[in-house]
């Protein structure tokens, strides 16, 4: 059974542009050959992520995630299992005052969640537009 979960969190340090693109494509990596599937944005300090798997793999990843001590204040917005997958791979990108107002940009956000059941992907939709929002 396939399993989502959506989080936002708080980085313990501020982190340069450089280390944020290191650990998001170290992540993308991992997570592609994982068969996870979702999306992890970065923005001013703050994550957003939405991860889709395999339900045992995903609960022990999120455990991992929850004591990762690179950040803190970790809200959980959805953790439910999925019939159907709505990802195509695993994306990350890091969010800046260039990209945020880009309606092409937010719409590459959108698709993956695409997939989702209506009410968990209004709730995933309307975190990614206040995430985006709030951004820098």
């Amino acid at each position: 059974m396939r399993y989502t979960i959506c989080y936002v969190s708080t980085a313990t340090a501020k982190l340069d542009k450089e280390k944020v693109s290191s650990l998001l494509k170290k992540i993308e990596e991992s997570n592609n050959k994982n068969d996870v599937k979702g999306i992890l944005l970065y923005s001013d300090g703050n994550f957003f992520h939405v991860m889709e798997g395999e339900k045992q793999y995903i609960l022990e990843l999120f455990s991992e995630i929850k004591s990762d001590r690179r950040h803190t204040n970790i809200i959980q917005i959805v953790g439910k299992e999925m019939e159907t997958t709505a990802f195509d791979g695993f994306v990350t990108d890091i969010v800046t005052d260039e990209n945020k107002y880009d309606s092409k940009t937010f719409q590459e956000y959108l698709e993956p969640l695409e997939g989702m059941d209506p009410k968990t992907k209004e709730v995933a939709k309307r975190m990614l537009e206040v995430f985006i929002e709030t951004s820098n």
